[in-house]
């Protein structure tokens, strides 16, 4: 699984963000370790505002809902890609073919276009990936690198 790029879904990136998620460790490592081997890393542009919803509604905190998605945009670490019409097309695609929820699919799509290893917290969008598609979770990206 070895890889230069991933794309971080945004189950990871609000795992990350709030200490009483249940995967915050292995996501917030797996960001940090990451960064460090300055793996190339791409959001699809809707996944902030999935960040800001997810931690909105969940939380109830609109204040830091904005916050952390500030401090995302702000990182100069994160790529944040148009979903233009070739993507949205591709994304569509991989909806209908894979049964995958439309957001997800952009992800996956995102994946696929750029060659990039999908890391997700969402057991269905990485079951369903296509097999074109490395889809894993934070913990399973650690454990590959432990191994080396």
């Amino acid at each position: 699984m070895l890889a230069d790029a991933f794309v971080l879904d945004a189950s990871v990136l609000v795992a990350a963000a709030l200490p009483n998620e249940p995967f915050h460790t292995d996501a917030k490592a797996v960001m940090e370790r990451l960064m460090a081997e300055q793996a190339i890393l791409y959001l699809p542009a809707i996944a902030l505002a999935e960040v800001a919803a997810a931690i909105a509604r969940g939380v109830g905190d609109e204040r830091l809902a904005l916050a952390v998605v500030a401090e995302y945009g702000m990182r100069p670490d994160l790529q944040r890609v148009a979903v233009n019409v070739a993507l949205g097309d591709l994304a569509a695609e991989i909806a209908a073919k894979q049964r995958i929820r439309g957001c997800d699919a952009v992800y996956v799509a995102l994946a696929y276009t750029e060659q990039a290893v999908l890391i997700t917290l969402d057991g269905q969008q990485r079951e369903r990936a296509p097999s074109a598609v490395p889809a894993h979770t934070p913990a399973q990206v650690l454990a590959e690198w432990s191994q080396l």
